[in-house]
């Protein structure tokens, strides 16, 4: 987003308090000061934008409007109380609002839902006309639900409207404020270039600037609305519109039965929100059936200057589903109904506090299929199945389902021993995020710790089998199945886990960077290692080779030594559970290399070279040149008797010739070379 989107997106405050000027309203200003307001746009901070847009605003508003100012997040960091009503609404309040402005400094997070709550009540808006307008630069963070905010504000009050302007807000994020205002007829607007600004600008002047209707052209005020004369519910609606076509003005679904007959505007749309070339926008459809009107309302002149009437008509709703689902399991519902695009198909449970709570929910417009997938609630039960309208957040059909018990059981194999893979046999719900755990009773003071788990689908779930591997020490576990939908335990056992004997054999020493064979005896499980340990490394000290034990049915390995002569560890690594199984002292010893080859060479001629080394697998005798700090000629070492042959390079100089250990990329030993 850049700089003009912002001051776009503040601007609009201005376009909505002057919008309130008209209807005599007194009005709060919500101001988002948590700490992702310094988040930076083009390199100014936002919080450096709000100040400054909002400064120019307010000074511009007629001093007898009745306004304040409450801010949230700017005084301590993690506090969803942080929220400060700076200026009572009043009139005269500009240069104190103003004032305040620059000593806001974001800090906190984001309790939106509170601090328009507490704005509606400084306004007595269960007494008196009232409106607050809430900018935001992101979502609530203090686990309110903005939307059952705005129904509750808009039945409580007298005549109550929330405008919400979203601060750089994506449109998935804008939406999931914009219900605050929905709720409550008020607008959700939010930036989109620098081309939008200079028209926002400019209907904020015009919106705020008195209107004198008798000296404005007929023409200004023409408008006209082309539509359907039905729609069903939740449908989409494109309306044709003639008119203005002014920035800010739009085109709204009016309820004249609301608010005991007072109405209020149900949808909105800016017509720069829609086609301005074919002169249409997109609505969709109250989820109520009824008796609606279409209208144009002028953002210059504050008024409507076109309407028609709508009626929104009831549609078949439908849920299909079994009457009864074993707890846990996944199940299948058919649905009929409008589709929409934040329509859902919920589980709810009505026993759940006040209001019920939704503990499933699947998006119904993501595939052609009309059937979703759910996985039942973990207890037993009776919930309901719901079809919700997301857009006027309505449930258009319900109808009940029976959660009951099942089996759900674990039978592990006999005798499983510390660090092997065993085989579990599993009866239960078998769902998407189901696992199977191992849990240590005793870790964490008590509270127990989680040492193992395997997802079965990702295992032999059509055979209800899973392998899993066994904690590296003896002694008493619980084997755990694990509902992830749920986050709940469906069973436990006990878990045995014998001891196994762990060893390696190997000699007590071995010379420096030659193979040394060990052989094992341990879980093999498919993560293990042996490894070469060099304790002396910083404090905890280093791994330096490692081989998989279980990538061959021999139960021996292969790893070369270290070149450094000196005292080393081998180890039996655990893989699964990051232990040491198994350790005992190898000793590596100082071994004879060195080269034999002519101290000058003849360019582009073979030359032959013994050496004596560890005459490992990726050992090389090469001729490296300083100047390029690279090999530029080499041969490997591995079964050529003790000597290679070698071409000197095609260009004189000074060079040196060394021996060179692939498996610990070191020099052994060098030197100099004259190529003539």
């Amino acid at each position: 987003m850049n700089f003009s989107r912002s001051l776009l997106a503040l601007t609009c405050v201005s376009a909505l308090v002057a919008g309130a000027a008209g209807a005599a309203e007194r009005t709060i200003i919500v101001l988002d000061a948590s700490g992702s307001m310094w988040g930076q746009i083009d390199g100014t901070a936002k919080i450096e934008i709000a100040r400054d847009v909002l400064t120019r605003i307010v000074g511009e508003i007629d001093p007898s409007r009745e306004l304040g100012l409450i801010a949230y997040g700017h005084r301590r960091k993690g506090q969803c109380s942080d929220i400060e009503l700076v200026v009572p609404p009043k009139a005269q309040a500009g240069s104190e609002i103003i004032g305040s402005i620059g000593g806001i400094s974001p800090k906190g997070k984001t309790p939106l839902s509170q601090s328009v709550r507490q704005a509606a009540e400084a306004l007595r808006y269960q007494e008196d006309k009232a409106t607050v307008v809430l900018v935001t630069d992101g979502l609530e963070t203090c686990n309110a639900d903005p939307c059952a905010l705005g129904r509750e504000l808009e039945t409580a009050g007298v005549d109550f409207t929330a405008h919400v302007v979203g601060f750089g807000l994506t449109k998935n994020e804008g939406r999931e404020v914009a219900c605050l205002a929905d709720e409550t007829g008020g607008l959700y607007l939010s930036a989109a270039n620098a081309d939008e600004l200079t028209g926002a600008l400019s209907e904020t002047v015009k919106a705020e600037a008195p209107v004198d209707f008798a000296e404005t052209p007929a023409a200004l005020l023409d408008a006209a609305l082309s539509a359907p004369d039905s729609v069903e519910i939740a449908q989409p609606l494109d309306v044709g519109w003639e008119g203005p076509g002014d920035s800010y003005d739009r085109v709204e679904i009016f309820d004249p039965s609301a608010r005991s007959g007072e109405g209020r505007t149900v949808r909105a749309r800016a017509v720069r929100d829609g086609d301005l070339n074919e002169r249409t926008v997109r609505l969709i459809a109250p989820a109520q059936p009824g008796a609606y009107t279409l209208r144009y309302f002028s953002s210059v002149s504050r008024q409507v200057l076109a309407e028609r009437p709508l009626e929104v008509t009831p549609a078949e709703v439908v849920l299909i589903a079994p009457d009864s689902v074993p707890l846990a399991k996944t199940i299948t519902v058919e649905w009929i109904g409008p589709g929409a695009q934040y329509d859902d198909v919920q589980i709810f449970d009505p026993s759940v506090g006040n209001g019920g709570k939704v503990l499933r929910s699947a998006r119904v417009g993501r595939s052609d299929a009309q059937e979703v997938q759910l996985s039942a609630p973990g207890q037993p039960g009776t919930y309901e199945l719901r079809y919700w309208n997301g857009t006027d957040r309505i449930a258009l059909a319900t109808r009940s389902l029976d959660v009951t018990e099942a089996l759900v059981s674990l039978t592990p194999e006999d005798g499983v021993l510390a660090g092997k893979a065993f085989v579990t046999d599993w009866i239960g719900p078998g769902a998407r995020y189901d696992d199977l755990e191992i849990w240590d009773m005793s870790a964490n003071g008590g509270a127990g710790k989680k040492l193992f788990s395997r997802r079965l689908v990702q295992d032999d779930i059509q055979n209800q089998r899973a392998t899993m591997s066994a904690p590296a020490k003896p002694g008493t576990y619980e084997l755990r199945y694990w509902n992830g939908e749920n986050k709940m335990v469906l069973a436990a056992i006990p878990l045995e886990v014998g001891a196994l004997d762990v060893s390696l054999d190997a000699p007590e020493q071995i010379g420096q960077g030659l193979e040394l064979n060990v052989a094992w005896q341990g879980p093999g499980a498919r993560y293990d290692d042996v490894q070469i340990f060099d304790p002396s490394v910083g404090g905890a000290g280093k791994v330096l080779r490692s081989a998989r034990v279980g990538r061959t049915d021999e139960q021996q390995v292969t790893l070369a030594a270290p070149v450094q002569p000196g005292a080393y560890e081998l180890r039996y690594w655990n893989g699964e559970s990051r232990a040491v199984l198994a350790t005992r002292p190898i000793e590596v010893v100082p071994i004879e290399i060195s080269l034999d080859a002519p101290s000058t060479m003849t360019v582009d001629t073979e030359y032959s070279v013994s050496w004596k080394g560890p005459g490992g697998r990726y050992d090389d005798v090469q001729i490296f040149d300083p100047s390029q700090n690279k090999s530029v000629s080499s041969r490997r070492v591995r079964d050529t008797g003790g000597t290679v042959t070698i071409k000197a390079p095609k260009q004189p100089g000074a060079y040196i010739l060394r021996y060179w250990n692939g498996d610990n990329k070191a020099v052994l030993a060098e030197q100099p070379l004259i190529v003539q």
